[in-house]
């Protein structure tokens, strides 16, 4: 078995670099073994994402129904947070379909439906929607989708870490809406800021060893 002396760890099969690293291995291909260790397919309490899932959609919708009983405006506030619940629900049904890859998925999601909103709106005769509404939304339901399914679905640390880090920096670029007040209503861009904060500090906090070590990893330091 062929050993990688910067990660200190044994890679089996043909390879002559690190899969983690890209550094050259040491060892012989005669040396291979085979796991002692079961492959074991990833798994996920599908339930428990539906029910989480539900409870948030739910109580989110009641809350803007309540505040626009209680604060009435010309926006259509339980609208909007139907169409952010109806988002998160469609991110984590992708990603659980697509559970091999998730973290990376949801920032994919993030990225390409940003910019088609942004497509959209100028396509329209740019009325400011996807500023105001569309990207704070889609960065901050996000978030709250791949926290959902980091706790529902079991996957290493390194599988997601850094990925959480990115969608919690592209959930601050609203930041920049409200800095150069490029929108008309700051309430959601203020929402995935703080949210994006949050989870930031959250994130540097408890896993602020496995991010540097994934970026040694990865960036061959």
């Amino acid at each position: 078995m062929r050993r990688c002396h910067h990660c200190l760890v044994d890679v089996e099969g043909n390879w002559e670099v690190c899969p983690l690293c890209g550094n050259p291995l040491l060892g012989t291909e005669k040396e291979a073994t085979p796991s002692p260790f079961p492959d074991i397919p990833l798994t996920f309490k599908k339930h428990l994402a539906i029910k989480i899932l539900s409870f948030i959609s739910i109580t989110v919708v009641l809350v803007a129904f309540l505040i626009r009983m209680i604060w009435p405006t010309k926006l259509n506030w339980p609208l909007m947070v139907f169409f952010g619940a109806l988002s998160m629900w469609l991110v984590v049904a992708t990603i659980i379909r697509k559970r091999r890859n998730i973290a990376k998925g949801i920032v994919y999601q993030i990225a390409l439906l940003s910019l088609l909103s942004i497509f959209w709106d100028y396509t329209i005769g740019w009325r400011g929607w996807s500023l105001d509404y569309a990207i704070p939304l889609l960065c901050g339901t996000a978030i709250v989708a791949m926290f959902i399914a980091v706790q529902v679905v079991k996957l290493e640390v390194r599988d997601y870490i850094l990925y959480i880090v990115i969608a919690s920096l592209l959930g601050l670029i609203p930041l920049l809406f409200l800095l150069f007040q490029w929108v008309s209503h700051p309430f959601p861009s203020f929402f995935s800021v703080v949210l994006s904060i949050i989870m930031l500090v959250g994130t540097v906090i408890f896993r602020g060893g496995e991010i540097w070590a994934e970026l040694q990893k990865r960036m061959h330091l």
